[in-house]
């Protein structure tokens, strides 16, 4: 009876131990971005090469943005006008002198002048193409002088702060990798002294290839200092069940352009002051970029 319940035993620390060994999978990007323009024009600058690092909302190009300078200029000064208006009917309309329905036209005027002005802000501001996300520029596709159409790829960027290792495993492999499950990561390819990464299960695909019979499970490893690259093979083993890991993620959301100023309005009490000048809030086209 003894000699069963022994055997019995290894059988299971035997079935532990092959589950213990560690699993292959490849090292992808945490993001990898392909960043086009959104209108069509010719680049009249460029700002980045391919290896340049790169912060999210960092200018990366500027396509032809002159003409549309110009109908913001005018846009501008036709909300000065309007609010000169404006600020006359409200006074004509506290001394009764014009109807309160004038008055209402007035400042609806004003608000549609206003509309039109972020409106051209807005079309100055699409031809400046920007980095959605912080990482390293792989590829870029144009040069000064070419026209781009719009969905045309101009650049692509990785980050690699954080990486993803993919795991393709059965169903009953992935049941030893549930997410949240801390991992050790270590990639052969690199030298010996380059110290191991600690990971955590981050995402397991709910399907199952019907021609494979793999799932997918995702794991996700700090990598701050960038030196493991994707395209690498990592092996993957379980950490104690005792050990967490926690990774900081980015937040996943556009920048925010920085805002123009708005144009400075022209006082009631001084009709015929001289208009700001607008090229505090636009960029100058190099004269070694024009066309």
């Amino acid at each position: 009876m003894r000699k069963q319940v022994s055997f019995f035993l290894l059988g299971l620390i035997s079935t532990a131990v092959s589950w213990a060994q560690p699993v292959s999978g490849l090292v992808f990007p945490f993001r990898e971005v392909s960043i086009s323009s959104p209108v069509q024009n010719f680049i009249t600058e460029l700002h980045v090469r391919e290896g340049a690092e790169v912060e999210a909302g960092q200018l990366m190009a500027q396509l032809y943005v002159r003409s549309v300078e110009l109908d913001m200029e005018r846009t501008a000064a036709a909300l000065r006008k309007r609010e000169f208006e404006s600020k006359g009917a409200q006074n004509l309309f506290r001394e009764k002198l014009i109807s309160e329905d004038d008055a209402l036209a007035s400042e609806i005027e004003l608000r549609l002048a206003s509309l039109q002005y972020q409106i051209a802000q807005e079309a100055v501001e699409l031809r400046k193409i920007r980095a959605p996300i912080s990482g390293i520029v792989v590829e870029r596709n144009n040069e000064i002088g070419e026209m781009v159409a719009v969905g045309e790829p101009m650049f692509r960027v990785v980050d690699i702060d954080q990486i993803y290792v993919r795991l393709y495993l059965t169903v009953k492999e992935a049941r030893q990798f549930p997410v949240g499950q801390a991992v050790f990561l270590i990639f052969p390819e690199m030298s010996e002294d380059t110290p191991r990464l600690s990971g955590v299960v981050n995402f397991i695909d709910p399907r199952v290839d019907s021609a494979s019979g793999l799932l997918e499970v995702k794991i996700l490893a700090d990598n701050s200092d960038r030196s493991v690259k994707p395209g690498l093979r990592a092996l993957v083993e379980l950490a104690p069940a005792s050990m967490t890991v926690e990774v900081e993620l980015p937040e996943e959301t556009l920048p925010e352009p920085e805002p123009e100023l708005e144009p400075e309005p022209i006082e009631a009490e001084d009709p015929f002051a001289e208009p700001v000048s607008e090229s505090d809030h636009s960029e100058a086209l190099p004269a070694d970029s024009q066309l």
